[in-house]
């Protein structure tokens, strides 16, 4: 049986819309790319067929959307030049595992994937960035890589300081790069700077929306009176027509709450929305999906312990994030190393040592990180 999307009505500065909410998989880049097309007043025509799909249903499969996805890249007048048959190849990768691969300049490494996102005229963005005014060495060494470079430099440079590679001119800069790299991964575990909110409010333009690449997900991003502000997905806000937007303004969510279509402050009952999923993660170390975050620096009213504020709540979705992301950085790179010292120490053990190296360093290649699952 196909996956579901649950569809929501909401409203957008007086304007009806239907939007997907996400299902188990999270925030995945299809769900992304559709509400963008759904939301859109510049892409209503080309997206009618979607529209019509939703308009009719209170839920949609996965396989009709990309069935409608790929009728509207087929109709569009760059899919007339495009490789038809390789992007429809890319299109269930948009709900599995779509690669992409920021650079900390703020673009993307080109590839199929990008103009999977062109063929539908919705632009990426993210806002991942070394910042030059803060700290302008540490910007000449960090932006000219994408994330994918970033950790090539990062095994590189343990491979150089454990004696597995010569060190060479080149390699001592690839040494010096990736004490910079390191320094501003630990300072940008969210995938998101300072520099970065800035440089999305510069590239999008006034009541537009696009896709946010951020901590290994995918969202619809809106820019409403030069703020930035996500589509809200959860399926637990389902029912709860006052609540549409989070705001963006902080890289660790400590500012951000949620806003009505109208881009007004919400009063949300969270009590009666949370996303079932969500509620059965530990939280401060309780099973209360609304307790205090241990460190969060936020207060709960001491006549209800189930209270939270939509910027306390905010605050503790990110740091959820923020601590799951680091993990996994810090697992990747640590694994790069266990799997280097297991290649140098197989290089010893005899005849065949060349050619079982030969393999492992094969099984072992780098594959880009940023594959969302």
């Amino acid at each position: 049986m196909s996956l579901t999307f649950d569809i929501k009505d909401i409203s957008v500065n007086g304007n009806a819309h239907k939007i997907l909410l996400q299902n188990e998989n999270g925030p995945c880049a299809l769900l992304a790319l559709c509400n963008v097309l759904l939301l859109s007043p510049q892409l209503s025509q080309q997206a009618g067929p979607l529209l019509e799909l939703v308009s009719r249903k209170n839920e949609v499969g996965l396989d009709e959307i990309i069935t409608t996805l790929a009728n509207i890249g087929m109709q569009t007048p760059r899919g007339a030049h495009q490789d038809v048959d390789r992007l429809l190849q890319l299109m269930p990768q948009l709900h599995t595992g779509l690669s992409i691969n920021p650079t900390f300049n703020g673009s993307f490494e080109d590839g199929d994937e990008m103009a999977l996102f062109r063929l539908f005229n919705v632009s990426l963005v993210h806002g991942w960035l070394a910042d030059y005014a803060s700290d302008p060495m540490q910007y000449e060494h960090v932006s000219r890589y994408s994330y994918e470079g970033a950790q090539k430099a990062l095994i590189a440079a343990y491979d150089i300081q454990h004696g597995n590679i010569a060190e060479t001119e080149h390699n001592r800069t690839v040494l010096e790069d990736a004490g910079f790299i390191k320094s501003f991964f630990a300072r940008s575990a969210t995938q998101l700077t300072e520099c970065g909110l800035d440089h999305m409010k510069e590239v999008l333009l006034e009541n537009s929306y696009a896709v946010m690449f951020r901590n290994d997900h995918f969202a619809t991003i809106c820019k409403s009176n030069n703020q930035l502000y996500t589509l809200v997905t959860d399926l637990g806000f389902k029912e709860n027509a006052n609540v549409v937007w989070q705001s963006l303004k902080s890289v660790n969510g400590s500012q951000d709450t949620f806003f009505t279509g109208n881009f007004l402050p919400a009063m949300s009952d969270r009590s009666a929305t949370l996303d079932s999923s969500m509620a059965a993660v530990p939280r401060g170390g309780t099973n209360n999906p609304f307790a205090d975050p241990v460190g969060s620096g936020s207060s709960v009213a001491e006549n209800d312990s189930n209270f939270m504020t939509d910027e306390q709540y905010a605050r503790q979705l990110q740091e959820q994030e923020d601590a799951r992301v680091a993990r996994n950085m810090q697992r990747n790179y640590e694994a790069a190393g266990n799997l280097r010292n297991g290649n140098a120490r197989s290089s010893r053990k005899g005849p065949d040592s060349k050619k079982n190296g030969s393999k492992t360093r094969k099984r072992d290649k780098l594959k880009k990180s940023c594959i969302l699952m």
